[in-house]
């Protein structure tokens, strides 16, 4: 039964009519919305565009897209994205819910998570060419906007930020790049916007990202945050003896800085483990050692490793940045008890 208001039903078909031409020209999938339309939210979230790039013509052809007469339904439209059911393994969410403030509205349903740019590219840089598509995107979220009347906007990056409001000020800045800033009004609310979450930062910033937005929507003084400094390198030797032998990690090749080391994982899985420390921000990765072939128990790895950490970043399953350990002992404990732990799930399903 729809129970859309008929403001946000209107809002619909317009944004129907306008941006089915743009898809068919184009040929890249569409939609405006994340999770669905909900009238005054506690929380509205706005990313730049769907990050998974499909064409037009496949999205017409899926069932689950609930196309009639060769355009999206209306209702279908609002109801956001069909798998949003999935949100928690998605890269995206799982930063968002490590900050409480984000967490709590998403888990009460008291939010909304829509596109500013509704046409999904692998990079929003591809869509930037097609200036008539950004542009009536534009448009219809900022009427979607003055129509649901959130009580808070919060922009996921500083790119996303700088295409809706221009940067007012920076009220948190983290080891390596600024985590909060504050952007102009927009139909007289406060927009913020955090370090995208699909990045993965600290524990230590990502706690302090949320007690400045709670300050800030209080109209409290904002706590300052000092991080420890950032990791540039490592004693592999050190790691190795931690390790005892469970993992031995050794120079790759004829570089000086990157190290590597295989272990098997559950069932026929190959883990291909390397330290890089070329340049900052130096990091732990694995992925599967023939890169021709996914992980089979991804499940088992990305819920033992422990976060923060992003997954499926350049050809990496896990990419974790040294700066992410808490470095409350030395770095090479740290990340010797990580691998471990890792290591003993392995064991156990092996």
């Amino acid at each position: 039964m729809n129970t859309f208001t008929p403001e946000l039903q209107q809002w619909a078909a317009e944004v129907i009519e306008k941006i089915t031409p743009i898809a068919e020209q184009i040929n890249l999938a569409y939609y405006p919305l994340q999770s669905e339309a909900k009238m005054n939210p506690e929380l509205l979230i706005i990313g730049l565009n769907p990050g998974s790039e499909a064409s037009y013509k496949n999205q017409q052809e899926n069932p689950n897209w609930e196309f009639k007469d060769g355009k999206m339904t209306t209702e279908r439209l609002l109801k956001g994205n069909p798998f949003i059911a999935e949100k928690d393994e998605w890269k995206i969410f799982r930063g968002l819910n490590r900050i409480p403030f984000i967490k709590d509205a998403i888990d009460s349903n008291n939010y909304c998570f829509m596109n500013y740019v509704y046409f999904g590219t692998s990079d929003f840089n591809k869509i930037k060419g097609h200036a008539k598509a950004v542009e009536t995107c534009t448009a219809l979220t900022k009427k979607f906007i003055e129509i649901i009347k959130p009580k808070h906007i919060i922009v996921l990056g500083l790119e996303g930020i700088e295409s809706i409001s221009k940067i007012e000020k920076t009220l948190l800045k983290g080891k390596s790049k600024r985590l909060l800033v504050q952007g102009g009004d927009l139909f007289e609310k406060q927009v913020l916007a955090i370090s995208h979450p699909s990045y993965a930062v600290s524990a230590a910033e990502y706690e302090a990202i949320d007690t400045n937005i709670k300050e800030f929507y209080e109209e409290k003084p904002l706590t300052p945050f000092t991080f420890k400094p950032n990791v540039t390198t490592i004693d592999v030797d050190k790691l190795n003896n931690l390790l005892a032998g469970a993992l031995n990690f050794k120079l790759r090749g004829k570089d000086t800085q990157v190290y590597e080391a295989q272990v098997k994982g559950v069932g026929d899985d190959i883990l291909d483990f390397r330290i890089d420390l070329r340049k900052p921000p130096v990091y732990l990765s694995f992925r599967s050692l023939d890169r021709s072939k996914k992980l089979e128990n991804e499940e088992v790895y990305k819920n033992t490793f422990k976060e923060p950490f992003s997954l499926e970043v350049n050809a990496w399953f896990v990419e974790k940045f040294l700066n992410n350990y808490p470095q409350e002992k030395e770095i090479e404990q740290e990340m010797a008890d990580d691998l471990l732990s890792l290591l003993k799930a392995i064991k156990a399903q092996q």
